[in-house]
């Protein structure tokens, strides 16, 4: 049985619409130079530069069904005198109230000043810009957190590290890490109680324990498997694919780590039991209990078309090669 279609069109299914990239753009441009502007007008100049970062950087941002959809732009300041130590910097709070002030009134909602970031919220549109700040140091990048100060972060080689990762191990691993944000947005939208790990903690697993195959119905479970397989190594401590010493779960609480371990073991025995199953009506049924109403129905006849078209081909194969019949 071929059950790789149903997992390509939910792909299709959850993955950013082409329309919602394309406004997203234009936000983050607009952003841009209102952000420019008003640092000119205060003299702070040359005005900042700007790298689109995180999940849409990689092509795993997927289409939440509630919660709201995003772009991460860094902004990257290049006034600062970085010769001086990183104590004489204008304090994150500073850099922050910079950008707010820049950006206000540009939405009907005003914007939010995060712990990491300032976030620009179109509620209408129910998407939302989100505006990490950064210095550099030599060759080092600095964020600009409110809760911990200006700490070492370089989002860049995170999406060099996942696009040669991609690169290596096919496009397959790209749909692998949208399955498993898929998973988690079902989940959480499900339950609202649940908060698993997030979508680099999922991305990196992906990518660490990824096993290929001509399916993705059988790269996805042998992936989980692996993940599952492999919980005591990462349990409380998973490491940071650039800096490995670093745990990217540091900040969780022990109740959440122990939280996805157990919804980790539902996902495998879930997985396990749809993968295994033989009727693709049955099987379809099972898997929507993994990722949700949005991963499709399939028909008997659907699978049975292609079991028969798989058996011709092996047939017409067979009869153009007839020493193969001996």
């Amino acid at each position: 049985m071929n059950f790789d279609k149903p997992f390509k069109d939910y792909h299709e299914n959850i993955k950013l619409t082409t329309s919602k990239k394309n406004s997203l753009r234009s936000n983050k441009e607009a952003l841009r130079n209102k952000i420019k502007k008003a640092f000119m007008d205060n003299k702070r100049t040359p005005t900042p530069n700007f790298f689109i970062q995180g999940s849409f950087s990689m092509y795993t941002t997927i289409n939440p069904l509630t919660k709201q959809y995003d772009i991460d732009d860094g902004l990257y300041l290049q006034h600062l005198d970085t010769s001086k130590p990183i104590s004489e910097w204008p304090i994150p709070a500073t850099v922050h109230r910079w950008v707010m002030d820049a950006i206000d009134s540009h939405t009907d909602t005003p914007p939010e000043d995060k712990p990491q970031c300032v976030r620009v919220i179109y509620a209408n549109e129910e998407k939302h810009v989100d505006i990490p700040i950064y210095a550099k140091k030599g060759e080092t990048y600095y964020l600009a957190t409110k809760n911990l100060g200006w700490i070492e972060s370089d989002p860049k080689t995170i999406k060099d590290w996942f696009n040669k990762a991609t690169a290596a191990k096919g496009e397959q691993l790209r749909r692998i890490a949208c399955y498993l944000k898929g998973w988690k947005d079902f989940r959480e939208d499900e339950n609202s109680s649940i908060n698993l790990y997030g979508g680099f903690q999922l991305t990196v697993l992906a990518e660490k324990y990824f096993k290929t195959d001509n399916s993705d119905e059988a790269a996805f479970f042998k992936t989980i498997e692996s993940i599952f397989d492999n919980l005591s190594n990462f349990r409380y401590f998973l490491s940071h694919p650039i800096k490995t010493s670093s745990d990217i779960t540091s900040h969780y609480t022990d109740s959440r780590k122990l939280k996805f371990q157990e919804e980790l073991t539902s996902l495998y025995q879930k997985s396990k039991i749809a993968y295994e199953e033989k009727d693709c009506v049955e099987k379809s049924k099972k898997w929507q209990k993994v990722f949700g109403s949005r991963f499709p129905t399939k028909s008997y006849k659907d699978c049975a078309d292609e079991d028969t078209n798989r058996s011709l081909s092996a047939i017409m194969a067979i009869s153009s090669r007839p020493w193969l019949k001996k």
